[in-house]
């Protein structure tokens, strides 16, 4: 068994992000690889970031032709959803992120 949870357990529920986004991956591709390699685990570093707790975000690539990741984030609670949407916001992958789609939801022990 999976010492990880699938869902965040929590009596008082979750807050989520969910972000679609289209990535640029002519941009992407004219970098030189080092760059590339540098913007990637600055990226995956700030995700896993653990601050006053766990960080919990996923990435998913997207099927079909509407985008081409899914972020989304857990969060106890509608501040931090925002600061994690802002944090990601500043990353330099960010710039090669064009925002499909997003919405908020809670999830919660039923």
């Amino acid at each position: 068994m999976s010492e990880f949870s699938p869902v965040p357990l929590t009596l008082e529920g979750s807050a989520l992000l969910h972000q679609f986004f289209r990535f640029d991956w002519k941009a992407w591709r004219a970098l030189p690889t080092a760059d590339r390699d540098r913007i990637a685990a600055e990226s995956v570093a700030a995700l896993e970031h653990k601050g006053s707790g766990p960080a919990r975000s996923a990435l998913f690539s997207q099927l079909g032709h509407k985008g081409d990741l899914i972020f989304i984030h857990f969060r106890d609670s509608f501040e931090q959803l925002n600061q994690v949407e802002l944090d990601l916001a500043q990353l330099p992958i960010y710039d090669f992120l064009e925002i499909r789609h997003s919405y908020v939801s809670v999830v919660e022990l039923g």
